[in-house]
């Protein structure tokens, strides 16, 4: 894995050097603010470029991979799920990733020899008499991207607003259990999850399947993106982790302990003094979940916002304009 350089400015034309190269050339400076992205590769893109306007670089390290599912098992568990659509009383997609890869298959098994039309909607494909569930916003969105959505469609979602969460627990209170006792329900995810949702619907008296649709890799970062991450790190109350999973941010516990040891010094390898920088730096999540996974780390400055992007980007431009005042300032 490589670090991805930031979102390119159009003001003047130019294109701008990339995170790493700012760190050495401004070295005598103070640099920017950094928001350190770890969401997979390509997921970020529209949160970064909305950073990057608002004057906070950002710093790609993925902390998860998503593929497409492979194994021949599960993938004939799917397909004979999505062969099946009108047997079912609901489904309930986990992730926008679970929906974009099963919509996806779903386009593709219903193709001339799995040839994938360019203009293929899943809306047309989906059975009209079939709700939908999802756990938040982010999959709601990514239904309705592919033709999934209301009026032709019912999608269940927890509803939005300040107090707004969005898990199992939040998208359980809006099922209607009593009425799905003894009928079928698809739940549609990646590979392993929480369990909680398949074990309330059968304790509730439904038939559930569970199919996997795509599959999480923890990757392993290179020698170019560990140097990116610790050059910016240099100055860790000018950067801010950005953690919307808690299986990354345990996986990211993983790799700083491989690194550079513990906080207690008893395991080695050790280079302390950079753990703790890492360590110091504000990280920003939108679950409490998540919150305890990065305490559980070792992380000390934690600020959890309310969830979705706008509201990520909310407040880590709170967050950063201090230090953007300072670094105009220098």
């Amino acid at each position: 894995m490589s670090p991805r350089a930031p979102v390119p400015s159009s003001a003047n034309g130019l294109v701008p050097e990339t995170v790493s190269e700012r760190a050495v050339a401004g070295s005598a400076s103070a640099p920017a603010p950094c928001a350190i992205l770890t969401r997979p590769d390509g997921q970020a893109d529209a949160l970064a470029k909305a950073l990057s306007a608002a004057g906070i670089d950002t710093l790609a390290f993925p902390l998860l991979d998503i593929a497409p599912q492979a194994d021949s098992g599960a993938l004939a568990a799917l397909d004979s799920a999505l062969g099946a659509l009108s047997s079912y009383a609901l489904t309930v997609f986990i992730s926008p990733n679970a929906v974009a890869h099963a919509l996806g298959r779903l386009i593709h098994l219903s193709s001339p020899e799995g040839r994938e039309a360019a203009d293929a909607n899943a809306g047309d494909l989906w059975p009209a008499a079939l709700p939908v569930a999802v756990v938040g916003p982010g999959s709601a969105q990514a239904l309705a991207d592919a033709g999934v959505a209301a009026p032709k469609h019912r999608v269940i979602v927890p509803p939005g607003g300040p107090a707004a969460r969005f898990d199992s627990e939040a998208l359980l209170e809006q099922l209607d259990l009593t009425a799905l006792a003894g009928r079928r329900v698809l739940l549609v995810r990646g590979d392993g999850g929480r369990e909680l949702l398949a074990d309330t619907l059968r304790a509730s008296g439904a038939q559930v399947d569970i199919v996997s649709a795509y599959t999480r890799r923890a990757p392993e970062p290179d020698t170019a993106a560990w140097a990116a991450l610790e050059a910016r790190l240099a100055s860790p109350e000018r950067c801010a982790w950005v953690l919307t999973s808690s299986e990354a941010v345990r996986h990211l516990a993983t790799l700083l302990a491989a690194r550079y040891g513990t906080r207690d010094g008893l395991h080695t390898p050790g280079t302390p003094q950079v753990l703790a920088q890492i360590l110091a730096a504000t990280c920003f999540t939108s679950h409490a979940r998540i919150a305890d996974a990065a305490r559980a780390a070792g992380f000390d400055r934690i600020t959890q916002c309310a969830p979705g992007d706008e509201n990520l980007l909310a407040a880590l431009k709170t967050w950063a304009d201090p230090i953007q005042v300072k670094h105009d300032d220098r």
